[in-house]
């Protein structure tokens, strides 16, 4: 049907046919979607781009398989994270039954043959071809990350055990899928490192690529792990970066004065308390009052702090908040808030509009003044599209203002196998890490002495 004839429908006729042709659009969408399992490219969570072959088969040389997966998207999710023999995966074969295969280095197109429901996809080479293997800084020398981390550099050493999924992993699989992060250097895994969350006190990069295209390994801790990187490990050149010291020394007093002015808006302090709400974003900061300094500056309705002087649960300690929730009791952190604003008794209470609301990977549009009945139906089918395309979207990264969304505070995890960068280690996760320390609640001095860097607990 033509745009302009359904314009010269009468509004009576477009209303009549608006229920009859949303509910078929639905279904034709759906049907379509269900139709076209295998997508035109696709690239993963972490970074690892996809040629993709549809109703195409590519046998044998497997890597790893069948297992099942609902979508030909997550059978290429396991393929960007496996840690094969002495590679990773390069390419993927899937079936509609909902059947993955994994590829090894040694699959092509040569063998490639058309087949109805099965779908196949290839990495590029130059995806997976790795790094010069030499270290990239001197060992035992001293690197800065984001101006205040300090990472001392362990050349061809591994750090053993110490393995966690983060936060910021798009989900948590199981071993040989356990890694997730890939760096195409030493300075980009510290970073990666910098921004996660718990703590991340070091890092294990894999140049070559060996161990897979998942190849940068935060760490939450790293004590007495330290060892070579030998060839028989199976794991080939591997570069360490271990957290030693933070300057400047994150302040860990709360303020005697419980009301502080920012940007002429006045925020409340709560000491030793927590609030749950939703976070926009979360920073780096050495103080609660330079914390309550960045959300007076955002132009993201902020309206709370959450500030971690632990830094447990991660480097980036200062959480901006644009919900309130209810306050609970915290010994690690402080909690502000914009005077004035609601704390809700039982359940969060949202003070943003739904313009500001919706992340950066949200693909947003206008429609125009049209009639109703077509609005009606354009929203419903690009909620449907959209929603397909976001199931298989990669994670955004910064958002316009160089935030990252950041997920709700919290200090907890699960510790998984212990050693899985060293052969020989059995050092269970966080055994020797940063734990939650109690917040010291002093009355705030009219000056405070220059401090020494804060070396972290051994």
């Amino acid at each position: 049907m033509h745009f302009d004839r359904v314009l010269g429908l009468s509004v009576v006729a477009l209303a009549a046919l608006s229920t009859c042709a949303t509910a078929e659009t639905i279904r034709s969408i759906d049907l379509q979607a269900r139709d076209t399992p295998c997508p035109s490219s696709y690239e993963s969570h972490n970074g690892l781009n996809f040629t993709t072959y549809c109703n195409q088969n590519n046998p044998w040389n497997d890597a790893q398989g069948p297992f099942e997966t609902d979508t030909m998207e997550e059978c290429m999710e396991h393929c960007s994270r496996y840690w094969g023999d002495r590679e990773g995966c390069f390419g993927i074969v899937w079936n509609e039954s909902n059947m993955c295969w994994l590829r090894n280095s040694s699959t092509s197109t040569q063998g490639i043959y058309p087949e109805t429901g099965t779908h196949a996809a290839l990495v590029p080479r130059d995806e997976v071809k790795g790094v010069s293997t030499d270290c990239p800084f001197d060992n035992l020398s001293i690197q800065t990350v984001r101006n205040v981390e300090q990472f001392t550099i362990h050349c061809d050493q591994v750090i053993g055990g110490y393995d966690l999924c983060f936060d910021e992993y798009f989900s948590c699989l199981p071993s040989p899928y356990s890694g997730f992060w890939h760096a195409d250097s030493l300075q980009e895994c510290m970073e990666i490192c910098a921004d996660s969350h718990p703590l991340c006190q070091g890092v294990s990069w894999n140049p070559s690529q060996t161990i897979g295209f998942a190849n940068c390994w935060p760490k939450t801790g790293w004590q007495n792990t330290l060892g070579a990187a030998t060839a028989n490990m199976q794991i080939g050149v591997l570069h360490s970066a271990a957290l030693t010291s933070i300057t400047p020394t994150v302040n860990t007093t709360c303020p005697s004065g419980k009301a502080y002015d920012s940007k002429g808006k006045t925020f409340d302090i709560n000491c030793a308390q927590l609030n749950t709400g939703t976070n926009i974003t979360s920073i780096h900061r050495a103080n609660i009052t330079s914390c309550i300094d960045a959300c007076a500056n955002s132009d993201k309705d902020c309206v709370g702090v959450v500030f971690d002087s632990t830094m447990a649960a991660g480097f980036q300690n200062c959480y901006l908040q644009n919900t309130t929730s209810v306050i609970s009791n915290n010994a690690n952190t402080t909690f502000a808030l914009l005077s004035g604003t609601p704390i809700p008794t039982s359940s969060p209470t949202n003070t943003t509009s739904p313009s500001s609301s919706s992340k950066s990977s949200s693909k947003a549009w206008i429609a125009g003044p049209v009639i109703g009945g077509v609005v009606a139906i354009g929203l419903i089918a690009g909620g449907i599209f959209w929603w397909r395309r976001r199931r298989s979207a990669p994670v955004s990264g910064t958002t316009a203002t160089g935030y990252k969304d950041a997920s709700g505070y919290g200090y907890s995890y699960t510790p998984g196998p212990p050693g899985e960068l060293h052969a020989d280690s059995t050092a269970e996760m966080g055994a020797a890490g940063v734990g939650p320390v109690k917040y010291a609640h002093e009355p705030q001095r009219a000056s405070v002495a220059p401090q020494e860097p804060q070396e972290l607990p051994s």
